[in-house]
C-alpha cells in the first residue's frame, strides 16, 4: 500500500460528548470508552497475511500506572514527569492496584464485548520500563544516573517491570484466546497460538550497546520469560542494541521500526544487522517505509522463514 505518515492517535472525546482541550489532563472515567474505540475498530478478521485485532486506545498507560499526569498534547497524549529527587525514587513502589489498571481492563472488557469472538482482542501501546523511567524522571536526572545513582536506577526499572507484567498478565487473564492464541497490537497484525507481549526500549537510542546490557538485559529477560509469546518493538535508529537483544533467550522475536532520515539510516544500510538478528534464529518483523527496489533487496536478501514485513510503499525519486 503507498506509504502514508503516522499521524499518534489520541482518545479525546469526554463521557458528556465533550472534546479534551490541548493540555487537559486525561483521569481515568474521564473518557468515552466506545466513542474512542471505534474509529479503529476492524472490519474485517484477516488483511492480507495479517490477522486482524482491535485494542485499548494508546494513553500512556503504564506511565500513569507509575503515577504520571497524563495530558493532551497536540494530536497526542503525554506523560508529563512525576519524580524530582532521588529520595523520591527510592521510595517507589507498586501495590498492584491502579484507578488506570482498573480503567485499561474496564476498556478491555467493552472491547471484548463489542467483538464477540470475532476478532482478536489485542494489546495497546504498553511503553517498557526504561521509557516510563525516561517519563517519570526528568532528563536531567534519568541519564547521568546511569552513572551516578546506578542502584536508585535499578530499583526504579525494577518496578516499573513490575507494573509492566502485571498489566499486561492482567489485560490477558481477561481476555478469551483466539483461535487458541492471542494477538499483539492492533496495527501489527500478528498472532500466536499462546500468552502474546510487546514491549519496547526507545529511550535505548541514548544508550551503548553495554549499558543497555546493564541495566536492561535482566529486565527484558523477566518481561519476555513471563510469556509465552514476546516481541520487542525497536528502532531503526536505535540498531545498536539490536546485538544485545538477539543475545536474550527467552526473547521470540524482534520488529524493527524503519525511521526515515534524519532519524534513522538508510532501510539497506540495516541489511548487515537485519541478517544479523536473523542468523541468531529470531524471527524479524520489519515495518516502515520503503521504496519498492528497498523492498525487493531485503526480499532478496533475508531469509523468507520467520520474516514479515509491513511495508508502505513511496514514491521512487
Amino acid at each position: 500500500a503507498p506509504w502514508q505518515a503516522w499521524e499518534p492517535y489520541a482518545p479525546t472525546i469526554l463521557r458528556d460528548g465533550g472534546i479534551l482541550r490541548d493540555g487537559g489532563e486525561i483521569a481515568p472515567g474521564l473518557l468515552d470508552p466506545l466513542a474512542n474505540l471505534e474509529p479503529n475498530r476492524p472490519r474485517q478478521a484477516l488483511d492480507g497475511d495479517m490477522i486482524c485485532a482491535w485494542g485499548p486506545y494508546d494513553l500512556c498507560w503504564t506511565e500513569a500506572m507509575l503515577g504520571c499526569r497524563i495530558v493532551r498534547n497536540g494530536p497526542s497524549v503525554w506523560a508529563q514527569a512525576c519524580l524530582s529527587e532521588w529520595d523520591e525514587v527510592e521510595r517507589v513502589t507498586w501495590s498492584g492496584a491502579s484507578p488506570w489498571l482498573d480503567e485499561l481492563l474496564a476498556v478491555n472488557r467493552l472491547l471484548v464485548e463489542q467483538v464477540g469472538g470475532r476478532y482478536a482482542v489485542g494489546q495497546p501501546l504498553m511503553r517498557g520500563p526504561l521509557d516510563m523511567a525516561e517519563a517519570a524522571l526528568p532528563s536531567e536526572m534519568l541519564y547521568p544516573g546511569l552513572y551516578e545513582r546506578p542502584e536508585e536506577l535499578r530499583h526504579l526499572l525494577i518496578v516499573c517491570a513490575d507494573i509492566f507484567i502485571a498489566c499486561a498478565q492482567r489485560r490477558l487473564a481477561e481476555t478469551p484466546a483466539f483461535h487458541g492464541g492471542y494477538a499483539v497490537r492492533q496495527e501489527w497484525g500478528l498472532w500466536a497460538p499462546g500468552t502474546t507481549v510487546q514491549f519496547q526500549a526507545d529511550a535505548s537510542r541514548n544508550l551503548s550497546p553495554a549499558l543497555y546490557r546493564e541495566f536492561m538485559w535482566e529486565i527484558d529477560r523477566r518481561i519476555a520469560g513471563s510469556f509465552e509469546y514476546s516481541i520487542v518493538h525497536t528502532h531503526s535508529g536505535s540498531s545498536h542494541i539490536l546485538e544485545v537483544l538477539i543475545e536474550e533467550p527467552e526473547l521470540k522475536a524482534i520488529e524493527v521500526t524503519l525511521d526515515p532520515a534524519p532519524y534513522g539510516p538508510e532501510p539497506l544500510e540495516l541489511l548487515p544487522v537485519l541478517q544479523m538478528v536473523q542468523q541468531a534464529g529470531k524471527p524479524l518483523f520489519i515495518s516502515g517505509p520503503l521504496k519498492r527496489r528497498e523492498l525487493d533487496v531485503l526480499l532478496e536478501q533475508l531469509l523468507p522463514e520467520g520474516l514479515a514485513i509491513r511495508a508502505g510503499l513511496l514514491a521512487e525519486e
